[in-house]
């Protein structure tokens, strides 16, 4: 259960999720050492000093920030941070248009349509009075590689899975058995056609950029040691990543 008053909870041994029911941004704790993982949304700002301050440490000990996609909600306080203590920002070079943007991507008619859904208007209202119109654009980015093994906190390893965006990637933490996907696969989607899909999932193909890709990635992700899934939205899955791609597939692409 998140504690009320830092709204944090350690998800795996030495990761914590900051954001809201609706969306996760993680910090991965190594020795008094940091790394944030996404950067959640501008109004998300305060969670962070918080839970920094709970380990009794500041902002100077945040080494990195990794960004799995380029969008608003992933990428919101990166800048900040970047700003605040020297961290480097990393993402995929793919997406560094949309990082270094500051602004939200203009929806498609596909995605408007979505809005008669009570819960994906309620989502889209959240990310609107959270900042995600306009963000603070990443003034220095360093570069995701796939199959990189990361020297920070958590010695993550990069896995590139393509599809909701050029550069999605996906972070492996090998020995804490954990994998961070970013949209890649989550397991909220407000905008599906039932009120409120939950368990492992594609995002719909309104928001992918290449919903084909998307799905394809999957075989990425199946191929990790890891039992503890961190979606990007919706709850932490500890089922086994190759069961959440077992009912991701299942599923499959949905419209």
């Amino acid at each position: 259960m998140r504690r009320p008053s830092l709204m944090v909870t350690e998800v795996a041994a030495g990761v914590h999720v900051l954001g809201s029911l609706r969306f996760n941004w993680y910090v991965v704790e190594q020795g008094g050492r940091f790394t944030v993982v996404d950067a959640g949304l501008p109004a998300h700002w305060a969670q962070l000093g918080a839970l920094l301050e709970w380990f009794g440490e500041d902002l100077s000990s945040v080494e990195a920030v990794l960004l799995t996609h380029g969008h608003a909600d992933h990428a919101g306080n990166a800048e900040r941070i970047r700003d605040g203590c020297g961290a480097s920002v990393y993402a995929h070079p793919a997406d560094w248009p949309d990082v270094r943007s500051g602004r939200l991507p203009r929806p498609t008619a596909a995605q408007v349509l979505r809005l008669v859904r009570p819960s994906w208007l309620t989502f889209t209202v959240e990310m609107a009075r959270g900042g995600a119109m306009r963000f603070p654009p990443v003034q220095e980015l360093s570069e995701l590689e796939d199959g990189a093994a990361l020297d920070v906190p958590g010695r993550p390893r990069v896995v590139a899975v393509p599809g909701h965006t050029a550069g999605s990637c996906a972070l492996h933490l090998p020995a804490g058995g954990v994998v961070f996907t970013g949209d890649a696969l989550v397991t909220l989607n407000p905008a599906a056609r039932a009120p409120v899909r939950r368990g492992p999932q594609l995002a719909c193909d309104a928001f992918q950029e290449d919903a084909a890709q998307a799905l394809a990635s999957l075989a990425r992700l199946e191929a990790l040691d890891a039992h503890t899934v961190l979606p990007g939205h919706g709850e932490p899955w500890t089922g086994g990543v190759g069961e959440a791609v077992q009912r991701a597939r299942a599923l499959g692409r949905l419209p």
